[in-house]
């Protein structure tokens, strides 16, 4: 524990006196009033229990709290100004710092510095369980979300919250929206700059997160965000653009979905790369084999773009590729292409479709730049 107190303050100064004579008249000038800066915390304090800043001829002018988790703690001075008590739970085992400024009514200040520490508790097991799409190795799109997924529900969604950070190499503007207590998901407000890495920390340990709810462990995740691939699927023109980097490196003759029935129709929006395979056998959705409708084909070079089952694959007997719209909802091209897209494709990389009358929910998948950037803030704890 450390202290540190300074005052300033005037001397006095007397005139001599001559021996044999009259007293001079001179000059007297008063000792200082000096602030005493005093505070109740000492080491092994209760994180669950306030402290308090006091102060004795003077009155408190700046308190500033910290704890060596970078953290602000928070407080509020009486309406007299003498005394200042913290508000909220400190973290738990951390060393806390309390810097003060106090003022005596003569004008003489008192700088104070102290240090204590509180109790460690133990993690209730509350912790990250998976980050995707963050896999060592692998580089994704620049509209790659951050989803997070937690070992049980968050007792107090704001109080995780603040506790979670995203940072991006060339900086960024970007928020989080709860889908649920044990999913949190970040978005940024424009797609990610290329070429950088973004990194991603849970800061539990220690922590108080709601309830009777102590974090058990930190976790941190990097992703790297890789070219720009940005594509967009006109089904008006039966044409597939795909830019690197703004500028185009290929036109895909294309086919969607047919509209046959309302689930046959492409939907259109922001759809985001979610997963490929080589070879993939599609299913008529909510048909049994016998079924009127019922289809199971195998094809080749199957990009993933929802959660309801539309790819871009390769469809060689479409002979409408460029020139109709004949899919069950997927985005037919020929096997060549299907394979190029399927090569270049990274988790996260945007595939815009428009001409179609079905759009696809914000919730199909990774669909949330669907969503406004308003209604995205809206779901985080923090913007309530």
């Amino acid at each position: 524990m450390k202290r540190r107190t300074f005052v300033a303050a005037s001397a006095t100064s007397l005139l001599p006196l001559a021996a044999c004579a009259e007293p001079q008249q001179g000059t007297f000038t008063p000792a200082p009033i000096v602030p005493v800066v005093s505070m109740d915390a000492v080491d092994d304090h209760d994180p669950a229990q306030p402290f308090n800043l006091s102060v004795v001829d003077g009155i408190l002018e700046e308190v500033n709290v910290t704890s060596d988790r970078s953290k602000t703690i928070e407080g509020e001075f009486a309406e007299d100004l003498t005394t200042w008590t913290s508000s909220g739970v400190l973290d738990a085992g951390s060393v806390h710092t309390v810097v003060a400024k106090a003022v005596s009514s003569d004008g003489t200040v008192t700088e104070f510095e102290q240090t204590f520490s509180t109790q460690r508790r133990e993690g209730s097991g509350f912790a990250v369980a998976d980050v995707t799409p963050i896999v060592e190795g692998e580089t994704v799109g620049i509209g790659a979300p951050i989803i997070v997924f937690f070992t049980e529900d968050a007792p107090d969604r704001a109080e995780v919250e603040k506790n979670l950070k995203v940072e991006s190499e060339h900086g960024h503007e970007g928020a989080w929206h709860w889908i649920s207590d044990s999913q949190v998901i970040y978005r940024t407000k424009e797609y990610w700059q290329p070429y950088q890495k973004v990194t991603f920390t849970a800061n539990f340990e220690g922590v108080f997160l709601g309830g009777d709810v102590w974090g058990d462990e930190n976790h941190e995740s990097v992703m790297e965000i890789g070219r720009a691939q940005e594509s967009h699927a006109d089904l008006e023109t039966h044409t597939m653009t795909v830019k690197f980097d703004g500028e185009v490196e290929k036109e895909i003759p294309i086919s969607g979905g047919s509209g046959e029935e309302w689930e046959y129709y492409t939907a259109t929006g922001v759809h985001l790369v979610m997963e490929k395979f080589a070879d993939k056998t599609m299913v008529s959705p909510g048909r049994q084999e016998g079924d009127e409708g019922y289809y199971s084909t195998d094809v080749k070079w199957a990009t993933r773009i929802n959660a309801s089952g539309e790819f871009v694959h390769g469809a060689p007997w479409n002979g409408s590729l460029g020139s109709a719209n004949l899919s069950h909802g997927c985005l037919n091209a020929s096997d060549s292409d299907a394979e190029w897209f399927y090569g270049i494709a990274q988790r996260g990389d945007p595939v815009d479709v428009s001409g179609s009358p079905r759009e696809m929910p914000w919730d199909n998948g990774w669909g949330f730049w669907i969503m406004s950037w308003e209604d995205w803030k809206s779901g985080s704890a923090l913007e309530a």
